[in-house]
């Protein structure tokens, strides 16, 4: 553990952060949590920067930075590709019109979570609570990774101290909890905004300046040091297009970015914040493998030995001088609690809404609700700390979550959202089967799990609804949904199809240090998406 070298005044850099946004996160509670709704959904008026930081904060934990970077220190560049596995997903939501048409549909009928979409459309409560326990599933292995990635951290900095993995993992983990139990969705979405804020200037800009001036990390030097065969191969190899494809799906019906777009304000928020929110994700995937690169130049993988994820806490140990090393292990500690702290409120929000206060008696009131709120919010805290001690290494504990909930989830809420002839029925055996051919494929270590999964659910899904359909088993389609031929939706899907791709190309001039025609392509086509987005939104305002 000698490659991490903190010192006192690291060690207090780190004791004010945890006491700030402990602290951020209690008043925020104080001004605007009164009850179980605010809890589970703030009031649904965050805006555009609020959106925009919490879909970035929330998606982007540590352990995409320490995963992707040891990824990256031993594969290369290829990691880049399968590292945007999320972040192309959540696009793909967008592009689609998913976000817009959710907003829409909660501004005119009653909608607080993905299982309220079943429910609306066709009245299932066993629908609804199956989807329930898909999204808490998501969302605990989403959290008991970023659980894994804090609790090494911790142990890293304070383990010379006597303070044991186990130990460390508790204490990160206490830290997102006093929040996230006290004030919900709104000290989660304003302490995200607040480690956005943290994680932004120093990954994006300290920490390359300090790899570049202090430790030589040129584009020259990279390059004629490693291997280009190796590390500069944009070609991944099939485990990681089984992780990337699994990813896309599932965050297409990630219930976390299906909360955010019900939580903003408007559409446009909803559509444009997020946008910007997942630009940010993915230029920082870019950041993230240069990294990776930077540590296989500069660390021999004797000073790491069998832990290739403290690859960037030596990386940063070399790069950084005291003072410096804390604020940038304060910036990775704010990309680990700010998705383990949105993680564990959209686990809540999902076994509340969507199984819990199904259950309660009607005349429960909102103090009561919020009580319960804060007891599940302890209790899932305990299972991801479980989970962690459980299952080794923090990309496979996200992979079993994205195998699992995108088997079951992605297909029957698509079909739930844009298909007129799905039943519940139908719905129900594709959620049934798809998640458990996710477990026996990944039990019998089969290649892409999530293409079995996926491939199983559609078919049961198509199949069920044909031979239930019938004039009471088909349901029209939720509002805005039932809309089709709109010119904004036209308009949304040309602006993220050029900002996807351009983001993702920015990334890739970004990762393989430096390509500059990459760079500025991908500049061009974010500039044009934006314009676009912003033109759109202003000729519906118009009419």
């Amino acid at each position: 553990m000698s490659y991490l070298r903190v010192t006192s005044l690291d060690l207090w850099v780190i004791v004010f952060y945890f006491f700030v946004i402990i602290a951020n996160g209690i008043y925020q509670s104080v001004r605007k949590t009164k009850g179980g709704d605010d809890f589970l959904l703030g009031g649904k008026s965050f805006g555009i920067f609020s959106t925009l930081c919490t879909q970035g904060a929330t998606m982007k934990g540590s352990s995409a930075l320490v995963g992707y970077s040891a990824g990256a220190y031993v594969n290369g560049a290829s990691v880049l590709i399968s590292s945007q596995c999320y972040s192309l997903g959540a696009w793909i939501a967008v592009m689609s019109g998913i976000a817009r048409k959710i907003k829409k549909c909660s501004n005119t009928i009653e909608i607080r979570s993905a299982g309220d979409i079943f429910l609306r459309r066709f009245g299932s409560e066993t629908l609804k609570k199956l989807v329930g326990l898909g999204g808490t599933w998501m969302s605990l292995s989403i959290l008991s990774s970023n659980m894994a990635a804090i609790g090494l951290l911790v142990h890293l900095m304070f383990g010379k101290y006597g303070l044991t993995y186990e130990y460390s993992l508790i204490l990160g983990v206490c830290v997102a909890v006093a929040y996230t139990a006290i004030g919900g969705l709104v000290s989660v979405v304003y302490n995200d905004v607040l480690q956005w804020c943290i994680m932004m200037p120093l990954i994006f800009f300290l920490f390359p300046y300090a790899l570049v001036t202090k430790c030589g990390v040129t584009p020259e030097a990279l390059h004629s040091t490693l291997n280009a065969a190796k590390y500069f191969s944009l070609q991944p190899n099939l485990w990681w297009f089984g992780f990337l494809l699994g990813g896309i799906l599932a965050a297409c019906c990630d219930v976390s970015h299906l909360t955010r777009f019900i939580t903003a304000k408007d559409e446009k928020t909803a559509v444009t914040g997020s946008m910007f929110g997942f630009t940010f994700c993915v230029l920082l995937a870019g950041f993230v493998v240069f990294f990776g690169l930077s540590a296989a130049m500069l660390i021999e993988p004797s000073v790491l030995g069998d832990n290739k994820d403290g690859a960037i806490f030596a990386l940063i140990s070399r790069a950084l001088s005291p003072g410096f090393v804390g604020l940038m292990l304060a910036a990775i500690l704010a990309a680990t609690i700010s998705t383990i702290d949105s993680n564990l409120q959209t686990a809540v929000l999902c076994t509340m809404i969507d199984i819990v206060e199904p259950s309660l008696p009607k005349n429960t009131t909102e103090k009561q609700k919020l009580l319960y709120c804060r007891l599940i919010t302890v209790v899932i805290a305990v299972l991801s700390i479980f989970f962690v001690l459980k299952v080794k290494g923090i990309i496979a504990i996200i992979g079993i979550g994205f195998n699992v909930y995108s088997s079951a989830i992605f297909f029957p809420l698509m079909s739930c959202m844009f298909w007129k002839k799905a039943t519940a029925k139908g719905l129900i055996t594709g959620i049934v089967v798809g998640a458990v051919t996710a477990v026996v494929t990944v039990s019998m270590k089969l290649p892409l799990p999530i293409v079995w999964g996926v491939s199983f659910s559609a078919i049961s899904t198509i199949v069920i609804s044909w031979l239930t359909a019938g004039e009471k088993s088909i349901k029209p389609l939720l509002p805005g949904f039932n809309e089709s031929g709109q010119k904004i939706d036209s308009d949304i899907f040309k602006a993220c199809f050029l900002g996807a791709s351009g983001s993702l190309i920015l990334s890739i001039g970004i990762g393989t240090w430096v390509n500059w025609i990459y760079i500025i392509i991908g500049t061009i086509l974010m500039f044009l998406c934006i314009k676009m987005l912003d033109s759109a939104f202003k000729r519906v305002a118009a009419n």
